[in-house]
């Protein structure tokens, strides 16, 4: 038994041992639902309402990885019982099998969505970058064996760095094709992105209250801005119930004040914007 981890799994390689292999499968198939796999080779992701049987699983294969090895490592037997949180992936290879080779070529679509190529059916691979895009959304294309990933925050490509380093996926050796020089761009063009979601929604709390009394949303131009304004200051201007209804005078009034501030305070936001 081999095992190696990454920061987000657990791979054990079992050579030439079909009945360790299909014991620990018929395990995983009976005690975890979130699970995929083909004939040599499954995958348990991390599911928070199955971590008892987790727990006896990773002992399970500590005890195991202690018995075939005489020289095991100690700190890879603590590594193993500490996975709790790691993808397990379990792959069964003959001593003279060949490792599968993944040619995953990428594209960045419009500066934005980025596209594997991952070149012919491979359902595995697909439900992997699904679950490792966690929070993400993540479209399978049959059709042409494409999935887009649709970036939402910084952590996209702290996620999608890690990922490009990796030289083993789902058991098989990968090779990622795509342009250094655009991944660079495309890492600092979503960060600008995300902080100016960031400063837009900072903003945005800040000046709620106003766009509220003017009855607009975050998103209306200033000329909508203004007929709203103009409209309500209207509505509410104090003359128009000194006489009629002179007990409203004191409300009409503080509401005319309330419109006429959250006016200027928007208007200066939007000076500001436009020098900027």
């Amino acid at each position: 038994m081999q095992i190696s981890f990454s920061p987000e799994m657990l791979a054990i390689t079992i050579v030439d041992d079909a009945n360790t292999f299909y014991h620990l499968q018929n395990i995983i198939e009976k005690n975890f639902s979130k699970r995929i796999g083909r004939k040599n080779k499954t995958i348990v992701f991390k599911n928070e309402n199955e971590n008892v049987q987790r727990r006896y699983f990773l002992k399970l294969i500590d005890k195991i990885y202690r018995r075939q090895n005489n020289m095991f490592d100690e700190q890879v037997s603590i590594n193993i019982k500490n996975a709790l949180d790691k993808t397990i992936k379990i792959i069964h290879l003959k001593s003279n099998q060949l490792q599968q080779q993944l040619n995953i070529s990428i594209k960045i679509e419009d500066n934005y969505a980025v596209i594997f190529n991952i070149g012919s059916k491979n359902s595995i691979l697909v439900a992997y970058l699904k679950n490792y895009f966690k929070n993400h959304l993540v479209k399978y294309r049959l059709k042409n064996n494409t999935i887009t990933l649709y970036p939402h925050s910084e952590n996209t490509a702290i996620l999608l760095e890690k990922l490009l380093s990796q030289k083993e996926i789902v058991g098989s050796y990968v090779d990622f094709h795509y342009n250094i020089d655009e991944f660079i761009k495309y890492k600092s063009t979503l960060l600008k992105k995300v902080n100016r979601h960031k400063k837009f929604n900072a903003l945005f709390s800040l000046l709620e209250e106003f766009y509220e009394v003017l009855e607009c949303k975050a998103d209306d131009n200033f000329d909508t801005i203004r007929k709203n304004y103009i409209k309500l200051v209207k509505l509410y201007h104090p003359d128009r119930v000194s006489i009629t209804n002179p007990s409203l005078t004191t409300h009409y009034s503080n509401k005319f004040q309330t419109i006429q501030h959250a006016y200027e305070m928007i208007k200066i936001h939007f000076e500001h914007e436009k020098i900027a």
